[in-house]
């Protein structure tokens, strides 16, 4: 399947992506990522939040603001982050996108500017070799860097899943399924421990 995409669906996309997708930079840990704004607040990458109890996040225009720490997932459970804060929220998908499904990563790679990434699912693997549980998603899409914690989207500008790395051998993408991010978020608990983990 194609991964290329038309201009108006990536038009579309990134008008969409600049409500929700901010660039985030732990301070503390001199560390950037990527965040996105759902209805409960802002998403990233445990990897990302720990060892910080606020972050500074921007806009893609450039409007700074601070954000507290929620709750952050501690190992072994998904690498995931709740922040306060809100705006124009994302909307999740309700089940995971079969494999060859196009994606989009919307994110700051580099902690430069908002970008889009098109790719398409590979694969569900076990996530276990990743140190994440359950299963992940393996994409083509081109993972830098300050992607971690971008919302993978898809055609339509819903959430699939959350990037958090890429398969340094095979340049393959990886995100945690949005049925992960949505159990994580029934239940986020309210522990914000953690050390610099970058």
């Amino acid at each position: 399947m194609s991964t290329s995409s038309s201009p108006s669906t990536t038009q579309r996309l990134m008008a969409e992506a600049r409500q929700f997708a901010f660039r985030i930079r732990s301070v503390n840990c001199q560390v950037t990522g990527s965040s996105f704004a759902i209805a409960q607040g802002i998403v990233t990458n445990r990897h990302v939040a720990s060892g910080s109890t606020s972050l500074q996040l921007s806009t893609w225009n450039g409007n700074d603001f601070d954000a507290s720490v929620r709750s952050i997932d501690q190992a072994p459970g998904p690498d995931l982050a709740l922040l306060d804060g809100g705006a124009t929220p994302a909307v999740l998908d309700t089940a995971d996108v079969p494999a060859g499904t196009p994606v989009w990563a919307a994110g700051y790679p580099e902690g430069n500017e908002l970008t889009l990434t098109p790719g398409i699912v590979v694969a569900y693997v076990d996530g276990g070799i990743y140190d994440v549980p359950g299963r992940v998603m393996e994409l083509t899409n081109t993972i830098e860097p300050g992607n971690s914690g971008s919302p993978l989207l898809d055609g339509s500008g819903r959430v699939a899943g959350v990037v958090f790395a890429r398969n340094t051998a095979s340049k393959h993408g990886l995100a945690i399924p949005v049925t992960t991010l949505t159990k994580y978020l029934a239940a986020t608990g309210a522990d914000t421990g953690g050390t610099c983990q970058a």
